[in-house]
């Protein structure tokens, strides 16, 4: 909470609530998540969702688009694609195990991701989101509201149960989520990634951004998807998402 309380007898009064004060919060949390999960379309709607299928154009600046595509197969299955200029790379998880291949940047055999990029990953894999929080274990506090383009959001603070955290703002006229923060590893730097959704549309009854930005926080560059299709419950084989065996060389 920014700044400090400059009333005694407001922190009093806090002290002495302590308890109603949690589960009035505790209240909020409840009926905004499930305010967020109905403007998606409802809990019955995702939960019908058995494959994911998005396709769309990354750009990266001037000249630089790739193709992208996200096979998505819960619990935990996901393969994301960017091709460009001949070249594709693969990052993916097949339930338990997370990895890559990335050409562009000089990794020609699958390896296995960074436990920070297998969380995100896995995450990303979750198509129900912030449904059933509390069964699978996350946390979510109300942080306030906070204005984002000139729209007023919910802050909330997310820990997953598997000790991730990330900040997620729900737009306060639509509960749709318009923005999630969180700190990602690069090597050896600790950056803060921004990754901001918008233009949402309907499909199959449920409600997905079509345009997704993300960029360190701060910074000018950006990357930004474009999601031009979408499909639910495409068939999608097991395969696509197991890590290929790597042969003796020579």
């Amino acid at each position: 909470m920014n700044g400090q309380y400059k009333s005694a007898g407001l922190l009093l009064c806090l002290a002495l609530a302590g308890p109603t004060f949690e589960v009035l919060q505790a209240q909020t949390v409840d009926s905004l998540i499930a305010r967020h999960l109905e403007a998606r379309g409802g809990v019955h709607r995702l939960e019908a969702i058995q494959t994911l299928s998005m396709s769309g154009r990354a750009i990266a600046g001037p000249g630089q688009e790739a193709l992208v595509t996200r096979e998505v197969r819960p619990p935990g299955r996901i393969r994301t694609e960017f091709a460009h200029q001949g070249v594709t790379a693969v990052y993916a998880c097949d339930g338990s195990r997370c990895w890559y291949v990335a050409p562009m940047s000089g990794t020609f055999e699958p390896e296995l991701m960074s436990p920070s990029d297998t969380s995100l990953a896995i995450e990303q894999a979750d198509v129900l989101g912030l449904s059933d929080w509390k069964a699978k274990g996350h946390r979510i506090e109300m942080m306030g509201k906070e204005t984002i383009d000139g729209k007023e959001t919910y802050k909330l603070k997310v820990t997953l149960s598997g000790g991730a955290v990330y900040t997620a703002y729900l737009d306060v006229e639509s509960a749709l989520l318009v923005r999630k923060e969180r700190t990602r590893t690069l090597g050896d730097r600790t950056i803060e990634v921004e990754t901001t959704f918008g233009d949402f549309r309907p499909v199959g009854g449920v409600v997905f951004p079509h345009s997704i930005r993300s960029s360190a926080k701060g910074q000018s560059e950006s990357l930004e998807v474009i999601v031009e299709e979408i499909e639910i419950n495409a068939l999608i084989d097991d395969a696509r998402f197991e890590m290929p065996e790597v042969g003796p060389v020579g």
